[in-house]
């Protein structure tokens, strides 16, 4: 049957719980048929509405006929012709459903998997009609599993009773006036009678039926003059002769009416059509019967119970037994329909789910990316062990070659397409693929997103090209980096980077360089491919910029430091090359900085270092690693936290742990003991930041890898690890090719990449068919890094040579210096021979290496997010929200709650969730804080229920440390390009929050409204100036000037047609056209003008709404700078020290005092000058009134540093996890958060018991977010 393998299925347990939700009656407004539309529920493509199941369709309620059923026993199933019935009535609205499984007398055993059924044909809505007017669906299914060959048919079949019938039956003004006819027409007879309640009629009519089709000794000829029938059916049964007779009753004889006479010697099931039409006819009355009230019921009634039909249905389907999930009550149900997709139940085993899944994918690869994509959400929400379970199936099936539909989303949006676009073609695709690689070094990762694309698209070129190594010369430009007129000599520069980079690509480099030398025909790289031998060729400007990987000419010196600093660390047996293409920039660019820079004449610092902070060196591609532990270190009540850790950890027994939940979902065992793990690592980075005598500590790669990978990617990664072969020094390679580069500033919502989905299985290289994505994004902002200089492998000598030539041989190495020097003979090595293999501990510090630097290309905030929820998972709860959720100090100290509104259908919806940062963005130009932060919480027009509602927000609960997030890339959709935004964003010292508190004040409301209102006049006003300035025109002229210019041409043209009247090249021209022009440009400078002036007004107005709300003050603290484009950049961070009122500029292990305050606040000046000024990122402002017990940038207790022999330069030992003796306690925390602060925040502000011991550090111990609702009546 092949078209079991063109479309989804459903398990049979799936297949029962649509069957109880379909209602032909009451379609979805998406028109979905249940039984007939197989997954995925909303196909790709599908934009109209996102209702599968309609809110008054019925949910049946199955009831079992028995005479019309007959499941077989299971010894009797494998027999020729063998048939399982099941009939039955829905209790509430009476339709009649009928599900037949056949089993051929050839098929296997069906006990080891639990059937999946697949929609082969059928008839729909008013496909068929019976006689009796009644409308049939039918409905075919087989089970997709090879060798099973069950197949299932479903009818479902609209009730015997029609509306009018019942109305006859049970309409109380009907049934008293049948009886009062029939009492007056026989007074004597009926005497004393009294009129008949509905349930009365409704069961004698069943009665007769009953005796009809199960007792024909009772079923004999009914009197019209019989007391009980004419009082319920009227005289002589002529009101109800229409419904008797509908009915096969019959009155040949006047005075009696003969019962139906069906076959009651039949063999059940039934099969004649009269007796399922009575016995159908029985089962609806004992539904009205049981359905009327219990009033009228007050004597007990001769009707059978109504039996479920549910487990006969799940015997016939054998599906009775099926595995259920243990924790079901505890899962989390998806907001789309991924177990619907999946044609599994919510209450499935995790092996079912995966079963399930399996299934969905052999019999509908097509959509298999969207059921993969359900998979893993499942396993996230249910998390535990049962979530680990489907984890391993997803990471089988990534080990494959698989991948979700976000993943192929973000393929092409890597690339900057839109699946959607018609015109997209593989020419199209392939092209922006290797303009991609020409400016990228991450091909590998732009390989694996070509190939998903090529596969989801059935495109055999694509994936050829996403897999092909490199062929032509032109791939050999691209592979190393350059272009057809590069020189020889840096040719081979580029060569000796990348196979010190990678050592794993040294053979397709090979290859590559010898396809350019037959290109060229070029003796001199044909020369260096056989000795490994180079003359020294000059170097100009373009090459040191594209040695240090510096496309932008224009960044600033101290960004080019950082490169070279980056560009060392990553190949320090190339500085000297580095170094030459420094002086080189340095000489172009006149730069005494970077001069002295490279002379090496940089002055130290002399500062009394107990009075200074610690510098942090740069470990890798991790600059913005560092803003983060600086920022982080400086928070006191964190720091204090961190240090103490040991007496604030989470207990790790099984109760402690099922009842953590952190970020809305439960954590595991290992998640914990991970967060435990970079808790203490941290600690080790504190303390001896606190203690070192030196201006600088270095961070540990293992600080550094548990920072930023997260729990949730580290399986991965290491996955990756397992499979790649070879390790390469840098961030991972696929076929061969290198990755690196962290990723930028802040994206976008619409760019944020997703997660990847993780396991801690491991998978081995034979099952991987394409390799996973190491985490990227097209707005990256790279920086290559690679192994950094590890001082033992420099005593040992063991560091890896740049250039490992002759190509040909293994035995002959090169200097790094003779890439740059005079060829001249190379000596053996004077060193013994290689060392053997590593042991397992040098390994682990190789990949540690490696994960960190996979780690970098995380997005900063995901990297921010990550150090909040590892610290949240590491310790034990404050308390716990109503929800479960873990309430501690840092929830206490980083978030906040906001309060969204929705007013739609004139009813007003809210919902409150947790936030560590607010999203600004400067996308559309340049704006004050106040502006930015509006934006976050102003109301806009949303779509909800096809209709548009409005919605905005509100601050419920604001914490002490708020932290901002600045939104820079963007994508422009015409040039189909990230880049970054550089528009200015005006800083100011203190903010004031009270504005965007959540209140039910309407004076406060109000005057959001105004502005709201406002804001709406300022657009109207913008877009209507854009149209008087002729923005979108290239004439540069605007209207004012056109009409004027247009008067002017005009009556120069009046002119030449008075000096020319009788020639023949005169015009026609209206004489008033010119005055009238001229007007038109006089109005519309006048309307420029009044734009101009009602704009500010209004600006005014809006800057001026809040200005007497001024209770809830927050101070700047810190800033995060990016420097660079969205393909380059360098991060630092700005910290203030209130208690010294003096900001400081933390450039890795440099920290200087900031002489000018323009570079972080200022608009105009040198920083503008630049094509990528620097630009902050990333905001903390932190509440003015607590500020000196929450922040203190400087904490030094230095201890004298043990003495070395023979390395006066050796670094300090990190200290263990023992207890500190270092006492910083400041003032106690008793006193309330504000002295003179609004009432009715002191006494419920703080919580009365600690966390935390009072001990070293002085952990600060209270509650620390404003809530709103706690705040007096008289604060606003």
């Amino acid at each position: 049957m092949t078209s079991l393998y063109q479309r989804a299925g459903k398990t049979a347990p799936r297949f029962l719980h649509d069957l109880n939700l379909y209602d032909s009656q009451n379609p979805p407004a998406s028109g979905r048929n249940l039984l007939s539309d197989t997954p995925p529920i909303f196909q790709e493509g599908y934009t109209g509405p996102l209702e599968w199941l309609s809110p008054t369709a019925c949910k049946h309620t199955y009831t079992l006929k028995p005479n019309q059923t007959l499941v077989l026993p299971s010894e009797q199933r494998r027999g020729r012709g063998a048939v399982s019935t099941v009939s039955a009535v829905c209790s509430t609205c009476r339709y009649h459903l009928q599900v037949k499984v056949s089993y051929p007398g050839n098929a296997g055993p069906t006990s080891n998997h639990l059937h999946h059924l697949v929609y082969q044909a059928g008839t729909r809505k008013n496909g068929r009609i019976t006689p009796k007017g009644q409308h049939v669906e039918s409905y075919y299914y087989a089970c997709s599993y090879p060798m099973c060959g069950i197949s299932v048919s479903v009818d479902v079949m609209s009730p015997v009773l029609r509306p009018g019938h019942i109305k006859l039956l049970t309409d109380v003004e009907l049934v008293n006036k049948r009886a009062d006819e029939a009492i007056a027409a026989h007074p004597e007879r009926l005497e004393g009678i009294a009129r008949p309640q509905p349930v009365t009629v409704l069961s004698n009519l069943s009665a007769y039926l009953n005796n009809a089709l199960h007792d024909p000794e009772r079923s004999k000829p009914i009197s019209a003059v019989n007391k009980r029938f004419v009082v319920c059916f009227g005289v002589d049964g002529r009101p109800c002769e229409d419904l008797l007779t509908y009915l096969y009753f019959s009155s040949p004889n006047e005075g009696f009416w003969n019962p139906p006479r069906p076959d009651t010697s039949a063999e059940k099931p039934y099969r004649d059509e009269l007796n399922i039409f009575l016995d159908n006819t029985i089962h609806e009355l004992s539904v009205l019967i049981q359905q009327r009230p219990s009033l009228e019921k007050k004597t007990p009634y001769s009707i059978d119970p109504l039996a479920p039909a549910k487990n006969e249905l799940f015997d016939a389907l054998e599906a009775g037994n099926y595995s259920k999930a243990s924790r079901f009550i505890e899962f989390q149900m998806p907001g789309q329909p991924c177990y619907e997709d999946l044609g599994a139940l919510e209450d499935m085993s995790s092996d079912l789910i995966i079963e399930a899944y399996q299934r969905q994918l052999a019999v509908d690869p097509a959509n298999g990316p969207h059921y993969l994509q359900c998979l893993r959400v499942i396993a996230q929400l249910r998390g535990g062990s049962d979530g680990s379970t489907i984890n391993e199936a997803v990471m089988m099936a990534y080990s494959k070659g698989a991948y979700t539909t976000e993943d192929l989303y973000n393929a092409y949006r890597y690339f900057s397409l839109n699946p959607e676009d018609p015109t997209l073609t593989e020419e199209l695709i392939v092209g922006r693929f290797y303009s991609y690689i020409s400016s990228s070094t991450q091909e590998t990762e732009a390989r694996q997103q070509l190939f998903r694309i090529g596969d989801a698209r059935r495109s055999e070129r694509i994936k050829s090209v996403a897999e092909d190594r490199v062929s032509t010369a032109e791939q050999a430009q691209v592979f190393l980096g350059v272009e057809e007129n590069t020189p020889d000599d840096f040719v081979i520069t580029m060569y000796t980077t990348k196979i010190n980079d990678s050592p794993s690509s040294k053979g397709i480099a090979q290859k590559a360089l010898s396809l350019i030398a037959e290109a060229r025909n070029s003796e001199g790289l044909r020369h260096f491919i056989t000795t490994g031998e180079s003359a020294v060729g000059e170097m100009d400007v373009g090459d040191a910029y594209r040695l240090l990987q510096i496309p932008d000419r224009t960044v600033g010196d101290d960004a080019i430091i950082a490169a070279y600093t980056i560009c060392v660390d990553e190949a320090p047996a190339q500085v000297e090359t580095y170094s030459r293409a420094l002086a080189i920039i340095a000489k172009e660019k006149d730069s005494p900085m970077l001069s002295s820079f490279v002379s090496g004449s940089v002055a130290q610092n002399d500062r009394d270092l107990a009075e200074w902070p610690v510098g942090l060196q740069n470990i890798g591609n991790t600059c913005y690693l560092n803003s983060l532990l600086q920022f982080y270190f400086t928070v006191k009540p964190y720091r204090g936290m961190v240090l103490e850790f040991e007496d604030a950890k989470t207990d790790l027994s099984e109760d402690s742990l099922r009842k953590k939940k952190v970020g809305s979902r439960k954590v595991s065992k290992f998640e914990v003991e991970r967060s435990q793990k970079f808790l203490r690592e941290l600690r080790t980075l504190f303390q001896n930041m606190i203690t070192t005598p030196r201006a600088s500590v270095r961070p540990e790669q293992e600080l550094a890898r548990l920072t930023l990978i997260s729990s949730t990617n580290e399986a991965e990664i290491r996955r990756r690890s397992t499979v790649s072969g070879v390790r390469p020094s840098v961030l991972g390679e696929i076929n061969g090719m290198p990755v690196a580069g962290p990723l930028g500033p802040p994206h976008s919502a619409e760019a944020n990449a997703i997660d990847i989905i993780t396991t801690e299985k491991i998978v081995s290289a034979e099952d991987t068919h394409v390799k996973d994505p190491v985490p990227s994004d097209i707005d990256s902002e790279a920086t290559l890094v690679s192994e950094p200089i590890h001082a033992k492998e420099d005593q040992a000598g063991n560091i890896q040579q740049a250039v490992e030539g002759p190509l040909d041989s293994g035995d002959n190495q090169v200097s790094p210096n003779d890439v740059s020097q005079p060829a001249e003979k190379v000596e053996p090595p004077n060193r013994p021979p290689p060392v053997p293999p590593r042991p397992a501990e040098v390994q682990r510090n190789k990949q540690l290496i490696e994960e960190v630097e996979l780690g970098a290309q995380q997005d900063v905030t995901e990297v921010i997010n990550n150090v909040l929820f590892q610290s949240e998972c590491a310790i034990k709860p404050r308390t716990l929200e109503s929800d479960g959720e873990q309430v501690d100090i840092v929830k206490d100290l980083f978030y906040g709650k906001t309060k969204s509104y929705i007013t739609a259908k004139d009813e007003i919806r809210s919902k409150e969730e947790f936030w560590s940062d607010i999203k600004i963005d400067v996308a559309t130009g340049s704006r004050d804080i106040y502006s930015a932060i509006d934006g976050a919480f102003d109301i806009q027009d949303v779509l909800v229920d096809d209709a548009m509602a409005e919605q905005f927000g509100s601050i419920s609960k604001l914490p002490p440390i708020l932290q901002i997030q600045v939104q820079r890339v963007q994508f422009d959709p015409v040039k189909k390009v990230s880049f970054k935004s550089t528009h200015h964003l005006d800083l100011k010292e203190t903010i004031y929050l009270d504005r965007y508190m959540d209140t039910q004040k309407e004076e406060i409301i109000n005057r959001r409204r105004d502005c709201w209102s406002w804001k709406k006049k300022l657009k109207l006003l913008e877009a209507r100036k854009a149209e008087l300035l002729r923005l979108n025109e290239t004439d540069g002229q605007n209207m004012p000037t056109l009409f004027k210019n247009t008067s002017q041409l005009l009556e120069d043209l009046g002119s030449l047609n008075e000096q020319d009247q009788e020639g023949d090249d005169s015009f026609d021209i209206n004489p008033h056209l010119a005055n009238e022009l001229e007007q038109f440009s006089q109005i519309t400078q006048t309307e420029l003008a009044y734009i101009e002036q009602e704009t500010k007004d209004t600006q005014t107005m809006i800057s001026s709404q809040f200005s007497d709300s001024t209770r809830l003050a927050y101070r700047l603290y810190a800033v995060f700078m990016h420097q660079g484009s969205v393909e380059f950049g360098h991060y630092y961070i700005y910290i203030y020290d209130f208690n010294k009122e003096v900001w400081r500029k933390y450039n890795d292990n440099e920290i200087t005092e900031v002489q000018d305050t323009s570079e972080i606040f200022g608009k105009s000046g040198r920083n503008l000058e630049r094509a990528n000024p620097p630009t902050p990122y990333f905001l903390v402002y932190v509440n003015a009134a607590m500020k000196n017990k929450l922040v203190e940038p400087v904490c030094r207790e230095i201890q004298p540093e043990p003495s070395t022999v023979n390395d006066p330069v050796a670094t300090v030992e990190p200290i263990t996890d023992g207890a500190m003796d270092v006492d910083t306690k400041s003032s106690s925390y008793e006193e309330t958060w504000i002295e003179n602060g609004p009432t009715g925040t002191q006494t419920n502000f703080f919580s009365e018991t600690s966390v935390f011991p009072d001990q070293n550090h002085n952990v600060y111990d209270k509650r620390l977010v404003v809530q709103a609702d706690q705040l007096a009546r008289n604060f606003w």
